[in-house]
């Protein structure tokens, strides 16, 4: 296997990784366009619930696409690298690995998803919201409208399944997505929302003062309540 194979092969594994966190399993093939997918039926201890062929195929469409467009970014880079330091071994491990530096310091930006400064919550995460939000709220989770991918937070998460056991903690909690790809040690619910968006959605975050973010975190809030069997307003 050539240093580019091995590299493409690298990369598709960091993208999948991402793509982990959505409700469609993808497994990324080393070597360029093979992908693997499949669901997990809601009967298995997963907790996953089906997914459409449609749904898995814009979600495939757009896992293949963004790991072939990085892919390629960094062969670019890979290769100019080796341009400029022929002959010398060292000279192309250091230019690669500063090539990998750069990518994940681009991924692990924090700006869209974690809360600006001087930034005030349009919900509680006590659990005391408005039941007009919350029913807005609702609405949205099950919104494929607002991601790229024909994704809708309910397409992970339907009757709630498909969280990890920290969401049985209140907000806010780890969260991996958030830690693996922004080194966030801990999020709040309407930084959960935004993580979503930015990642498995594949869409723009949410104004920090727009009525939808309120109301999608004020949902996740008593989803998160429900879920631990504690008092909500669902």
């Amino acid at each position: 296997m050539s240093q580019h194979d091995d590299k493409r092969r690298r990369l598709l594994g960091r993208l999948s990784q991402q793509l982990a966190y959505t409700a469609p399993v993808l497994a990324l093939m080393a070597g360029g366009a093979a992908l693997h997918a499949t669901t997990i039926n809601a009967s298995t201890d997963s907790g996953y619930g089906p997914v459409s062929e449609e749904t898995l195929l814009l979600a495939s469409n757009h896992a293949q696409g963004e790991a072939e467009a990085e892919a390629e970014a960094e062969g670019e880079g890979e290769a100019e690298g080796e341009g400029e330091a022929e002959g010398e071994g060292e000279g192309e491990a250091e230019a690669e690995g500063e090539g990998e530096a750069e990518g994940e310091a681009e991924a692990g930006d924090r700006s869209a998803v974690e809360r600006p400064e001087g930034y005030t919550p349009g919900y509680s995460e006590d659990g005391e919201n408005d039941p007009a939000l919350l029913a807005l709220g609702e609405e949205l989770f099950n919104d494929p409208s607002l991601s790229t991918t024909g994704l809708s937070c309910a397409s992970c998460h339907a009757g709630d399944s498909g969280y990890l056991e920290t969401f049985e903690q209140p907000y806010p909690h780890r969260v991996a997505m958030g830690e693996n790809l922004f080194g966030m040690e801990t999020v709040h619910a309407d930084e959960m929302v935004q993580l979503c968006m930015v990642s498995p959605m594949a869409a723009e975050a949410l104004g920090w003062d727009s009525e939808e973010l309120a109301a999608l975190s004020a949902y996740v809030v008593e989803v998160q309540r429900r879920y631990a069997g504690k008092t909500h307003n669902l």
